[in-house]
């Protein structure tokens, strides 16, 4: 008796999905060339050559810290699942992973790298998937978090530059409206089950805090743009610049946002800042929150990957 073939994936499915990675490539090219087009490189060269050495380790010590405290995001998601991990190898696994998403995106696989790297150490895959959900939800929340705020202490200029006034303001209300109903979900420990996988809301003291985890990062966030952008920067509408420019990333799901991300940053910021700051200002951003911890992402993955092979081995030979 033949063994039932696994379903094979609908023609037209596949070519939806080859028409739409076409179609982002196009659009990052298309955005790249128009930034390219429209920017004076000897003025933006002239303004990364002023920045002092200072300056720029600083902005690369903040993201690094950013980077640092979103690790603590998978530290307490896996406390709350009851994860018996050295917290070191979670941290590691978290801001190594989170570099490697920021960069390269699920297109090329970093999301499975964190699967990877957390089975290595003897979690199931069920346990991972639980805590990547709790990570990711407590960042977002604490993206929404801040959206929601924006609105009572920053003029609302570069929203409603992209969405109006009434766009603005309804996008800061479903955003409040979001982190009341989790929150109210993690007070009545509310279960959901989500393609076979059971979602356990966390207790609410756990939620709080990861969710004012969440925010600072995003805070940090903000703060290495305004530094990289330098003097004439308000920091409120840089950080609005920033938020508004991470929906766009999310909606067109380029990796690493790149040139999305750089072309929504410029048209927020361009009216009040020289433009040519402001490109000279996201490559050093760039710089700094993405490319830096990249580099550094393979040490940890490669020592994580050595202590999951070395576990592996002592629990054969302690078996045998």
């Amino acid at each position: 008796m033949r063994a039932a073939e696994p379903a094979r994936e609908p023609r037209w499915r596949r070519y939806a999905l080859r028409a739409v990675g076409i179609g982002l490539l196009a659009l990052t090219a298309w955005l790249v060339v128009d930034i390219a087009r429209e920017t004076d490189w000897n003025a933006v060269l002239a303004a990364l050559r002023s920045r002092s050495a200072g300056a720029l380790a600083a902005i690369a010590g903040i993201a690094l810290a950013s980077h640092a405290l979103y690790g603590m995001l998978d530290v307490l998601g896996a406390r709350s699942l009851g994860l018996k991990l050295p917290r070191r190898r979670v941290w590691l696994t978290a801001t190594s992973s989170y570099a490697c998403n920021l960069n390269l995106g699920s297109l090329v696989g970093a999301a499975a790298l964190r699967y990877k790297l957390y089975c290595s150490q003897g979690v199931a895959v069920a346990d991972v998937s639980r805590m990547i959900a709790l990570s990711m939800a407590a960042n977002w929340l604490g993206y929404l978090v801040l959206l929601a705020s924006l609105p009572l202490w920053v003029p609302p200029l570069v929203m409603t530059r992209w969405i109006g006034d009434g766009g603005a303001i309804a996008l800061s209300g479903g955003a409040a409206l979001a982190v009341t109903f989790y929150l109210a979900a993690c007070l009545r420990q509310t279960q959901w089950r989500i393609r076979g996988h059971e979602f356990r809301f966390p207790a609410i003291g756990l939620a709080v805090t990861q969710i004012a985890v969440g925010a600072t990062n995003w805070a940090l966030m903000g703060l290495v743009l305004r530094l990289a952008l330098g003097d004439g920067a308000g920091y409120g509408e840089t950080l609005a610049s920033l938020l508004v420019a991470a929906i766009a990333g999310a909606v067109t799901h380029v990796p690493g946002g790149w040139g999305v991300l750089d072309y929504v940053i410029l048209k927020s910021l361009s009216g009040s800042l020289d433009p040519h700051r402001v490109v000279a200002g996201v490559l050093v951003y760039r710089a700094a929150y993405y490319l830096l911890p990249l580099a550094l992402a393979p040490l940890s993955i490669t020592w994580l990957l050595r202590r999951g092979k070395s576990r592996r081995v002592t629990a054969k030979a302690q078996a045998a």
